[in-house]
């Protein structure tokens, strides 16, 4: 046989095993833990809903540090000194 021929042969032999051998979808492993939230907004209202932490309920106290220019939402920045 010619080296060509082999080649292509060979190919398709590959194409077949990474085909066949490939893992089949499941249904019963997709997330579903956010249909409830959408199924209960889909109707929209111009309500925002996120995933904020409110902030501590209780005092932190005085922060070691000095503080940096930069600043994450409502929360300064310190490096330890």
């Amino acid at each position: 046989m010619k080296p060509a021929t082999l080649l292509v042969i060979a190919f398709l032999v590959l194409t077949a095993v990474i085909y066949f051998g490939r893992e089949r979808f499941q249904p019963e492993f997709l997330d579903r833990s956010q249909v409830q939230r959408t199924v209960a907004t889909e109707t929209s209202s111009y309500e925002q809903m996120t995933n904020h932490m409110n902030p501590a309920p209780f005092a932190i106290g005085p922060l070691n540090g000095m503080q940096t220019p930069f600043q994450v939402n409502q929360y300064k920045s310190y490096v330890p000194v």
